[in-house]
C-alpha cells in the first residue's frame, strides 16, 4: 500500500478518488515573482503551445526550473510529506486553435503501485474556459494500470470524442494549484482570447521513489525496456520533440520485458469508464412511449 503523501487525510482521500485536487498553494508575491521571470525569459507568444522543457538549452532549462521549485518547494511542504520534485518548466499556452492540448495522460515515471507521481500545475493569471483552463477525467486514474510512454499511444486512441463527453472543467486563479495524479486523463481546448495563458508545472513524486522512463519500439512490439533515470532527465532531452520518440541516451538501462500494446474495445471501453451513449428513440417512441 502507498503511503500517503498529502498531509491532511480530507485532501489525500479526494486526491485518491479523483485523481486530483485544487489548493491555494503560491502567494501574491511568488505569482508576481513568477510572472516576471516568465515574461523575462519568453518575451514573444506565439499560436501553439510551448513549455520551456523544449529549450535545447539544458543550463537555460535547470536554471528556469531551480527557480520555479525554490519557490514551490517552500509552498508545497504545508501540504505534502515526504515528497521530492523532479523539475518545473514554464508553459505558455498560445492563442488560436494551434494552442490547443491534446487528450492524454502523463507518462508512468514511478512504479505507480508503490509510489505517487504528481503534476502540479499552476497558472499565472486567471486560467478560464475561454482561454483553454484544464479539463480532466474524474476518476480516470484508476481505469487501468497500463505502461505510459512517449513512444507508446494513447491507451484511449480513438475514444477521445466520447472521453469528451466526460470531461471537468476546473478554472482556477494565478497562485492556485491543480494537482494531478499523473495517470489521470486530461485536456485543454483552445486559447480564443487575444492573450497567451503562462503557467508552470512541477513534477513531485514519493521521496523514496526512483524514476524510470519505458521504451516501446514499434519494430520490436512485443517488448518493452524500463531505463532508470536521474532526476533531472525531464530537463535533459536535447531536441525534445525528436528525443522523447527515441531511445533513451540518458539514464541506465535497467530490463527488457516481454510487452503487448493493449487493444481497446467498444465493450472494454464501455465497462471501463460506465460509458453509456443515449440512444436515439425511434419514430414509433413518440407515440407509443416506447
Amino acid at each position: 500500500m502507498k503511503k500517503p503523501i498529502f498531509l491532511d487525510p480530507e485532501l489525500q482521500q479526494q486526491f485518491d478518488t479523483d485523481g486530483f485536487v485544487k489548493i491555494q498553494l503560491l502567494t501574491k508575491e511568488d505569482i508576481v515573482t513568477l510572472n516576471e521571470l516568465c515574461t523575462n525569459s519568453f518575451p514573444e507568444t506565439g499560436s501553439t503551445f510551448f513549455s520551456s522543457s523544449y529549450l535545447n538549452d539544458f543550463e537555460q532549462k535547470k536554471e528556469i526550473s531551480d527557480a520555479i521549485t525554490q519557490i514551490v518547494q517552500t509552498r508545497a511542504n504545508s501540504y505534502f510529506k515526504e515528497f521530492r520534485l523532479i523539475g518545473a518548466a514554464f508553459l505558455i499556452k498560445g492563442i488560436g486553435p494551434q494552442s490547443e492540448m491534446p487528450m492524454h495522460q502523463d507518462w508512468s515515471i514511478v512504479d505507480e503501485s508503490q509510489f505517487y507521481a504528481i503534476n502540479v500545475w499552476i497558472p499565472l493569471t486567471n486560467a478560464t474556459v475561454a482561454n483553454g483552463a484544464l479539463e480532466v477525467v474524474k476518476g480516470s486514474h484508476v481505469w487501468n494500470d497500463a505502461i505510459r510512454a512517449p513512444t507508446l499511444p494513447f491507451y484511449f486512441e480513438g475514444y477521445q470524442e466520447r472521453l469528451k463527453e466526460q470531461l471537468s472543467l476546473i478554472e482556477a486563479s494565478p497562485g492556485e494549484a491543480i494537482i494531478l495524479n499523473q495517470a489521470i486523463i486530461h485536456y485543454s481546448k483552445a486559447n480564443t482570447t487575444n492573450t497567451s495563458r503562462p503557467a508552470l508545472t512541477t513534477g513531485l513524486i514519493s521521496k523514496e521513489a526512483p524514476l524510470m522512463l519505458h521504451y516501446w519500439n514499434r519494430e520490436q512490439p512485443n517488448e518493452i525496456e524500463l531505463f532508470e533515470q536521474d532526476d533531472d532527465f525531464l530537463l535533459k532531452f536535447e531536441d525534445f520533440h525528436t528525443s522523447i520518440f527515441e531511445r533513451p541516451v540518458i539514464g541506465k538501462s535497467k530490463a527488457v520485458r516481454p510487452f503487448k500494446v493493449p487493444s481497446m474495445t467498444d465493450a472494454l471501453f464501455n465497462s471501463m469508464t460506465g460509458y453509456k451513449k443515449e440512444k436515439k428513440k425511434n419514430l414509433l417512441s413518440r407515440f407509443f412511449k416506447i
